[in-house]
């Protein structure tokens, strides 16, 4: 029988689900002919398809010594090295594909996909946009690309091709990326009930199960979360990512003994991507951390820093801000049109990650007349796009010398318009988007009564619960306390010359003081976007908010100081930090 032949026998098999069978065709013929570069790659492909990617990937590699001009075997064996874990010789073959045949989407979305599996997002994102132009109804290409753009922070956007890809398929993969784009955006209902649909599809599928636990988690129901993870973890199905969730969870639980042996079990025998080795490292941390083992806490999360992509550029980070600050000195911001908005309902809370921006939202949105709307990207997105608004190929900041007052409107309308949208009827609309420190002067500009609120807390516990926290690889300053020196120092010295420049508008609030003192800080802070007094600011742990940041289960908690002073359990392994930031603290 012919090759050609053998492979449609096969085919039929696999089709039916007659895989053994089909494998025994596909063998016996490669006992007649082994140089077949057809046959070597159709076996390779069903294998792939039975989870036998190490074995797939041996016979693929045969194929493509046979047929080194051939994109398709490249694009099958960058699938298996992927799928085995070898994904810098995925990566390889993938460039290989697209070298050979470069209007084959299928090899653009490979190289792709495993470009976003080692974090290296704009490259990922480029080759994406290439299949994307390619395959333009593809429900993989687009769910990929939500996932790059999610993983950078670009939540709307990320939530825009998540849509477009369950409109061409409504699968489990894709309804999981729409759930996660809509929690990541405040969304927990939404998102809740398209994990369950996703679920219902594939009941063990492990983006699925995570959505879901951390929806019921945003929501408050902790319980639910434990219950949807607890039969996924002890199974075979279980993953890195997973098992570091459930981890989590159960960090002030009796049990979590035997939740770190496992973790460790699993890190000792298991394979795993960069990022679910970070996510599991990082929850093993955690669980030593809340037994006390600070030496083992710290490594476990040196280890899972490790893991990051080392994408930060200290140099550059530094010139960027001091770049602000020059641009934004007292001739340009007298200078810069004033918007003609008297609309007083933007509560902007700014400061670094792990700061207390979360605390300060849920206060403040405790009030009946305010509300929260999380980690906002847009306004950064739109203040990013002036040039474009300008027709001006000066990059932003330097092209706010041609700043007009029409453009500047603009902006402040659309942000207004999606205040509208997510917080309709409030008086007051709290966005904690920590990096809007960077724009602070634009902002000011936008919304003339707009509130400014600094938080601040210890630079030592910023610094290491950023450190100690599985952030996106948006904030890549984390990897290291030499990258979250400079990062620190920076942020510091814009916030100096936004105080100077803003005087009392910048209202400053901080974590300590807050805990301290809760009554007259949360009243200071109310009173300082308008607002009259009320109690209810107080109980904000008893709203039915849901919240998606880091700090989602300790907003469910009254205020507590067990945070404050948590460097000093780890002071023996920060002398690097401590040294940096001794000029702060």
């Amino acid at each position: 029988m012919k090759s050609l032949q053998v492979i449609s026998s096969a085919r039929a098999l696999a089709a039916s689900d007659r895989f053994a069978e089909a494998e025994r065709v596909l063998r016996a013929a490669l006992g007649h002919d082994a140089g077949s570069a057809p046959l070597l790659q159709e076996l390779g492909g069903l294998l792939l398809r039975t989870g036998r990617a190490r074995e797939a990937a041996e016979l693929l590699s045969r194929a493509a010594r046979l047929r080194p001009d051939s994109a398709s075997i490249q694009v099958d064996l960058a699938r298996a090295f992927g799928e085995s874990g070898q994904l810098g010789s995925s990566v390889a073959c993938a460039e290989r594909a697209t070298r050979l045949s470069p209007s084959d989407g299928g090899a653009w979305r490979e190289l792709g996909k495993r470009l976003h599996t080692l974090g290296r997002l704009p490259e990922a994102g480029a080759a994406l946009a290439r299949a994307d132009s390619l395959l333009s109804r593809d429900a993989e290409v687009k769910q990929l690309r939500a996932a790059g753009l999610h993983a950078a922070g670009r939540m709307h956007e990320a939530l825009d091709f998540a849509r477009q890809a369950v409109s061409i398929r409504r699968g489990a993969t894709e309804l999981s990326m729409l759930g996660l784009a809509l929690l990541t955006l405040g969304h927990a209902d939404e998102a809740l009930a398209a994990f369950d649909e996703a679920l219902r599809l594939s009941p063990e599928h492990a983006e699925a199960v995570s959505g879901k636990a951390r929806a019921a988690e945003s929501l408050g129901n902790r319980s639910l979360a434990i219950e949807t993870l607890a039969p996924v973890v002890s199974g075979p199905a279980c993953t890195n990512a997973l098992l570091a969730q459930y981890a989590l969870l159960c960090a002030r639980s009796p049990a979590r003994g035997a939740v770190i042996d496992q973790c460790r079990a699993r890190l000792r025998d298991f394979g795993g991507n960069p990022t679910s080795t970070m996510q599991l490292r990082m929850a093993l941390g955690a669980l030593l951390e809340a037994e006390g083992d600070y030496a083992g806490a710290f490594e476990a999360y040196r280890a899972g820093k490790e893991c990051y992509p080392r994408t930060f550029d200290a140099a550059e980070h530094t010139r960027r801000l001091r770049e602000l600050a020059e641009v934004f000195d007292a001739r340009t911001l007298s200078a810069l049109p004033r918007s003609s908005c008297e609309d007083a309902r933007p509560v902007f809370i700014v400061g670094m990650p792990r700061s207390g921006t979360t605390l300060l939202e849920q206060i403040l949105a405790g009030h009946p007349r305010a509300a929260g709307v999380g980690e906002r990207d847009e306004l950064l997105i739109m203040i990013d796009g002036l040039p474009r608004r300008l027709g001006v190929a000066t990059a932003f900041p330097r092209c706010v010398e041609s700043a007009s007052a029409e453009a500047l409107a603009g902006i402040a309308s659309e942000y207004l318009s999606l205040l509208d949208r997510h917080a309709p009827g409030a008086e007051r609309v709290v966005d904690k988007m920590p990096h809007n420190f960077l724009v602070l002067g634009v902002i000011a500009s936008l919304f003339p009564r707009a509130t400014l609120v600094h938080s601040k807390r210890h630079p030592l516990d910023t610094c290491f619960s950023c450190f100690a926290t599985p952030l996106t690889v948006a904030h890549n300053y984390s990897t290291s306390q030499a990258n979250l020196v400079v990062a620190y120092r920076a942020y510091r010295g814009l916030m100096e010359h936004w105080k100077s420049a803003l005087g009392e508008r910048l209202v400053e609030m901080e974590y300590e003081r807050l805990v301290a003192e809760p009554e007259p800080e949360s009243r200071r802070l109310v009173l300082s976007t308008g607002l009259e007094w009320d109690d209810g600011c107080l109980r904000f742990y008893e709203g039915n908010r849901s919240v998606v940041t880091a700090s989602a289960s300790q907003v469910r908690r009254p205020m507590y100081d067990s945070s404050i002073g948590r460097w000093k359990k780890f002071e023996p392994y920060l002398s690097e930090l401590i040294e940096g930031l001794k000029d702060y603290v």
